[in-house]
């Protein structure tokens, strides 16, 4: 008794592979064995096998057994070794994925996905985005980078979550900033001033700059600025976008003032209810915007501009390049319909 006692604390005491090999040697050895000594109950090794694992599994179907006086001491040994090993080994998995949950909830595990999006600090506004996006998208991973949550504030299977400094490149590597789709730095909410909260945007910025650099990519970067005179800066860390939600909101305001109804279509072109904002590549039968034009306007959707280029309104018969980003308005329907066209 004693004996047995010590032989399992040092079965617990095993490592996870200690234990997948000792079981995994018990399972074949059992297997062969009871096909050896008792052919006739058990003509082959998988016959073995499967009344191997339903013994070790304590299902015990009863339709495969021992009849020898060898083949019934074993099946006794088998009961009390294998059983317990088999226990330890089921343990030891359990273990492994709580800790992975866990791990993974307080932002510790490296991030292995690609063409996903990074948002950077975490608040209010980041929340909405977040939602935002999951609902717009059925496939986009999400990972989020904040050094002053203590777990993930989200609990969904395409948000993940990383815990740390977002301008320490550790950080952003755990984050596998090379290989997303873009990065969104949010403004702290917890800065004292305008100047403190883009200080420590741009600093981000610049560390994500500079691993793009050091790893010779281009990593999108969009940024959340306090005050727009502080967009130069930004501009200088090479930022591909920047947002001004101060000046945003007082230029929707007056809108609002000056044509009634301005803060509704704003609103639907910012969010995923109703009609919304897209872009598509050029088509192979699109010579010029007019073509385009046409093209969109009879599938339902209006073209707005190229990029930023609000003009083409005015040169419709201008030739589109080939590389060309169109951005119209539709619905989602839409939208799909013409994208698979």
């Amino acid at each position: 008794m004693i004996f047995l006692k010590r032989l399992w604390i040092r079965a617990i005491r095993f490592n996870t592979w200690t234990l997948v090999f000792a079981t995994t040697s018990l399972v074949l050895f059992s297997s062969i064995f009871m096909n050896h000594v008792e052919p006739e109950a058990f003509p082959s090794s998988f016959d073995g096998l499967w009344w191997t694992m339903t013994t070790l599994a304590t299902v015990g179907y009863g339709d495969i057994y021992p009849t020898t006086v060898i083949g019934k001491i074993f099946a006794m040994l088998l009961y009390v070794v294998g059983i317990g090993i088999m226990t330890l080994l089921i343990g030891k998995v359990i273990d492994f994925l709580i800790m992975r949950k866990r791990l993974r909830e307080e932002g510790k595990l490296q991030i292995k996905d690609s063409k996903h999006i990074i948002l950077v600090g975490w608040s209010k506004k980041a929340q909405i985005t977040l939602q935002e996006i999951l609902e717009a998208s059925e496939e986009m991973i999400i990972v989020i980078i904040d050094e002053t949550l203590e777990k993930t504030p989200i609990l969904h299977e395409r948000v993940k979550f990383v815990k740390g400094d977002p301008a320490s490149e550790h950080c952003l590597l755990q984050a596998n900033v090379l290989e997303c789709s873009k990065v969104f730095i949010f403004s702290p909410e917890s800065a004292a001033s305008s100047r403190e909260a883009d200080g420590s945007t741009v600093l981000t910025a610049l560390s994500i700059e500079g691993i793009g650099s050091k790893h010779k990519i281009n990593i999108y970067t969009i940024c959340e600025i306090q005050d727009a005179k502080h967009v130069q800066s930004f501009r200088n860390a090479n930022v591909e976008e920047f947002i001004t939600p101060n000046d945003t909101a007082g230029h929707l305001a007056a809108r609002t003032i000056l044509f009634s109804g301005a803060s509704e279509v704003i609103r639907q072109l910012t969010s995923n209810k109703g009609y919304d904002l897209y872009i598509i590549d050029k088509k192979p039968v699109w010579g010029t915007y007019a073509d385009a034009k046409a093209y969109l306007s009879s599938h339902g959707a209006t073209l707005l501009s190229d990029g930023t280029d609000f003009s083409i309104m005015k040169r419709l018969d201008d030739v589109i390049p080939e590389e060309a980003k169109l951005f119209i308005v539709c619905d989602e329907d839409t939208y799909k319909n013409i994208h698979s066209k």
